[in-house]
């Protein structure tokens, strides 16, 4: 004979019971994160002086960019956080349900931040900074360059692209880390306000979301806006102190001191009748091609080396597979020397008529 043990069957007040212990550690530990996400966004949000100070990626940055005590932790951080890393209120996108929204914003990699503490205005600021002095100089150095030529020389500059590797070569992190991950891993507020914190519209494929507005900017964009904003916030903490040329400065170390090769930019189309117009504008003797040598004339690769002269006066040379090639290659560097023409120091600024109209 098999005996059995009955045991106490469960009942539902048991699975209630089990699942009222299961529901209050759950509010426990959301009520944890909720403090934990709630005190980073106040961080973020004030940016307090004393919290700024004991980031390492703050300390590692401003050092190594040198930048003055004025230039507080706080404000660097500023620079670091872009005004997308606040989620838009309202989908614009119609393809996003109210689910994948939700999902989005709860993975998301940033917190809201205030209006009044991002990079919005210093951006703006310091790209006008930028332009200006970055036109300066290249106006100052080539002062015969066209005007398509120049502002395609500022873009080299300023572009986005290459305002974004700066920021990158500057140990510039940016934060690609979940908040929740940041909250399991108990990392203290400080570390937030060391990375470049924007709202990446820029998804994982296997996410299978994409949220498109206007207020997303790119991984390379946000980079760019903190560049700015750097270089604009230490124009504007640095103009009542000893040393209020230090923004001029640090423009000159960091941005123009890039090697340019400007006779890249530029692209001629008939060069002969443009050299021509150019000589009789400046009252100077028509241009004349001559052949100064040759080699190979009746084999497959012939090489002809033509000079262009104003008179006695030798404007360009250029060589060629053709007489009309070295005649228009001739041309083009006897244009090229004139518009990337470089007054010495001690010369008068010199004032162009402008670009040459055929």
């Amino acid at each position: 004979m098999m005996l059995c043990r009955v045991t106490r069957p469960i009942t539902f007040r048991g699975f209630a019971t089990f699942g009222r212990l299961q529901q209050a550690v759950d509010t426990a530990e959301l009520d944890q994160y909720r403090s934990y996400y709630l005190g980073l966004k106040d961080v973020i949000g004030k940016v307090p002086e004393e919290v700024a100070q004991r980031s390492p990626s703050l300390v590692a940055l401003h050092r190594r960019l040198g930048l003055p005590r004025e230039f507080t932790y706080s404000t660097l951080a500023r620079c670091l956080t872009c005004r997308t890393s606040d989620l838009p209120a309202k989908i614009k996108n119609p393809f996003v349900t109210e689910a994948s929204a939700r999902y989005l914003a709860g993975t998301a990699n940033v917190v809201p931040a205030s209006k009044k503490l991002d990079n919005h205005g210093l951006n703006i600021f310091g790209k006008n900074l930028l332009t200006y002095h970055v036109t300066q100089y290249l106006v100052k150095r080539y002062p015969r360059l066209p005007v398509v030529v120049l502002n395609a020389a500022v873009d080299s500059y300023l572009s986005q692209r290459v305002l974004a590797s700066i920021g990158k070569s500057w140990g510039i992190e940016s934060e690609d880390s979940p908040v929740v991950n940041r909250y399991l891993a108990n990392e203290p507020y400080e570390i937030t306000l060391g990375k470049l914190r924007f709202f990446n519209n820029t998804l994982k494929r296997e996410d299978g979301l994409q949220l498109i507005t206007s207020k997303n900017f790119s991984e390379e964009a946000a980079y760019a806006l903190a560049v700015r904003s750097i270089i604009a916030a230490l124009w504007a903490s640095t103009q009542n102190t000893a040393k209020p040329d230090s923004a001029i400065h640090f423009i000159k170390d960091h941005i123009l001191s890039r090697k340019l090769d400007v006779t890249k930019i530029f692209q001629f189309e008939n060069p002969t009748r443009e050299l021509a117009v150019l000589c009789r504008r400046e009252n100077l003797d028509l241009p004349v091609s001559k052949l100064i040598a040759e080699s190979g004339r009746l084999s497959k690769a012939p090489v002809f080396i033509v000079g262009v002269f104003s008179g006695e006066e030798k404007l360009g040379e250029g060589y060629g597979s053709s007489l009309k090639e070295a005649k228009a290659r001739a041309a083009s560097d006897a244009l090229l020397k004139w518009y990337c023409y470089e007054p010495t120091e001690e010369q008068a600024a010199v004032i162009d008529h402008g670009a040459v109209i055929v």
